[in-house]
């Protein structure tokens, strides 16, 4: 009896070690339904608007460089014309008016004042200290590598740094106006770093004289 128990045993072993060592039936799995015509329009059409507002915003940033450029060109062709006009109306003496003209120049892609300059600086302080009735504008310059929107903001950096270097020792706001000339207004018209480095500066102009 023992071994017919014992027997019925080992079949049953047999056949649960015979269905363990079969590959079970792989299931499937859902495949994810293709997007719908209506969806890859609207996808397409939303990718099209963010092209087109980036497209819009750069050009409306060129053609705000460009309106600016052309209106620093006109400014400088009608100071050309009337250079031959040009004298010493500052009510300075020839020395002092000298110092006032001197130019302040910068390093490449810099607008941070130099010891040099920081020294012509203080002798136009001195000057503008003993004639509270003078006023000056600093017009910054560019030479001519880079686009005329980014040139324009550096020339203003750099007239601002002389502009400000002159509030922190006294001289009023009022007294001290600033504009970017960017790249539109070159010394030397080479194409090399003896003309570029002229052509990094800022330019001191007496808008109000001593009376």
């Amino acid at each position: 009896m023992s071994g017919r128990i014992a027997g019925a045993a080992g079949v049953a072993a047999l056949a649960l070690a015979a269905a363990c060592s079969r590959n079970p039936k792989p299931v499937a799995m859902a495949q994810p339904a293709p997007p719908s015509a209506d969806s890859v329009l609207r996808a397409q059409m939303h990718r099209d608007s963010l092209l087109a507002m980036a497209r819009a915003d750069s050009l409306a940033r060129a053609q705000k460089a460009e309106t600016h450029a052309d209106s620093v060109r006109s400014e400088v062709m009608r100071e050309t014309v009337d250079s031959s006009k040009d004298v010493n109306n500052t009510g300075l003496n020839l020395s002092d008016a000298a110092v006032m003209a001197e130019r302040v120049h910068f390093d490449y892609n810099k607008s941070d004042l130099q010891a040099a300059d920081v020294q012509l600086l203080g002798q136009k302080l001195a000057i503008l200290q003993a004639h509270p009735q003078l006023a000056v504008q600093v017009a910054g310059n560019c030479d001519e590598r880079g686009s005329d929107e980014y040139n324009m903001a550096l020339g203003e950096r750099r007239a601002a740094s002389a502009k400000r270097w002159l509030a922190a020792h006294g001289i009023a706001d009022s007294r001290v106006t600033i504009i970017s000339y960017g790249k539109e207004r070159p010394l030397d018209a080479g194409h090399d770093e003896e003309a570029w480095a002229k052509n990094r500066r800022d330019d001191f102009v007496v808008t109000r004289a001593v009376q």
